[in-house]
């Protein structure tokens, strides 16, 4: 047996168990063999490509006038009309030949799935508190819009100190910021925005709760926004108030107090809102101020004379203890209660001080006659 003759005794072996095979008719010597076009190409499943066979002679030229018939490798995965049109059935990859005049060409042929296009996800932009969950969905899309349901999606978030995200789409707010979850199929993506926000405030603690303060004084308070679990809740604005300005102001948390008595001042987040209770008393003495009915006083008469002490803000010292004295007690005598008797025709000074000698002191002048 010649060479050739071996040869075309194999490819008709090869063949004979192809599907949709011809009866292929003795070689032919003037052809040298058939080139399929294209001779390896992918498809969609459930679409078609039309293959073209030219049969070509020792030369390269085509043979006119040739029957060409189309067997496929797995007719599972593809199948051939009689014009080699090309429909792919399953996925994978199968051969499909070109026969004419004992010669065969061959050509590889994939099915794939659809690809996807897109990839869809619902909400675009979802708003969370820390703790929290939300649910989002992803679909693959082919090119006219078709939901791919086989299709595997792969999920992310880009920042999992922030926010993070199941298997399934659901996303979990970890911290306050801002967070892009995507969602992936086949090389496409598609995202949606995450925001975390903290936890609402429930209530709002002002640190001291309760101050007493001497006028003039300043203290800074500090308002403690927390949540249901008691948890600080931070990032919030606090707006300060006081129901007693002039008693004690507030600006920025700082309290001023100004005069005797009792203010509330209150911490507001939105709605909610945390009081503090400052009572302000007087301060040191800066002054003593001493009053007389009358700055005559007639010899052997008594009067009875008056000590005021004031702080810097001009509230007045209750229960302050004053040391009287006389300028010059031959003229007019004082006594411990501030009581003054004439003695004789003259004038004298009469002192009130707020120590046994020193402190601050006030007096006023009186004329016996």
């Amino acid at each position: 047996m010649s060479r050739s003759t071996l040869a075309i005794a194999i490819v008709a072996v090869a063949l004979s168990g192809w599907s949709c095979g011809s009866t292929a008719p003795d070689a032919t010597d003037g052809v040298a063999g058939i080139v399929v076009s294209p001779a390896t190409s992918t498809i969609v499943l459930n679409t078609q490509l039309p293959l073209q066979a030219e049969v070509r002679d020792g030369s390269g030229a085509v043979v006119p006038g040739a029957t060409v018939t189309w067997t496929v490798q797995d007719p599972k995965i593809v199948s051939v009309s009689a014009v080699g049109v090309v429909t792919g059935l399953a996925l994978g990859t199968s051969q499909v030949a070109a026969n004419a005049l004992g010669k065969s060409g061959l050509a590889t042929i994939t099915v794939t799935k659809v690809p996807v296009a897109t990839v869809m996800m619902l909400p675009g932009r979802v708003d969370v508190i820390v703790g929290a969950t939300a649910q989002l969905s992803a679909s693959a899309l082919d090119a006219n819009g078709t939901a791919l349901t086989d299709r595997a999606i792969a999920w992310a978030t880009s920042n999992a100190g922030v926010a993070t995200v199941n298997g399934s789409g659901l996303v979990t707010g970890i911290a306050v910021g801002t967070a892009t979850i995507t969602a992936g199929s086949e090389g496409k993506s598609g995202t949606a925005t995450v925001t975390v926000s903290p936890e609402p405030v429930v209530r709002v603690d002002v640190n001291p709760g309760t101050l007493t303060l001497q006028a003039g004084q300043s203290q800074a308070l500090v308002a403690l926004p927390k949540d249901a679990k008691g948890n600080l809740v931070s990032g919030q604005t606090v707006t300060w108030s006081s129901d007693q300005p002039a008693v004690a102001s507030v600006n920025g948390g700082v309290v001023t107090t100004s005069k005797s008595g009792v203010a509330t001042i209150t911490a507001s987040v939105g709605s909610v809102k945390g009081t503090a209770k400052i009572t302000v008393i007087p301060g040191p003495v800066e002054t003593v101020t001493v009053s007389a009915p009358s700055q005559k006083l007639a010899v052997r008469a008594s009067m009875q004379l008056t000590a005021t002490a004031k702080d810097n803000q001009g509230n007045t010292v209750p229960n302050q203890i004053f040391y009287w004295a006389s300028s010059n007690s031959a003229i007019a005598s004082v006594s411990a209660s501030g009581a003054v008797t004439g003695k004789r025709s003259g004038s004298v000074t009469i002192t009130a001080q707020t120590l046994p000698s020193g402190g601050t002191s006030g007096s006023v002048q009186i004329d016996v006659n």
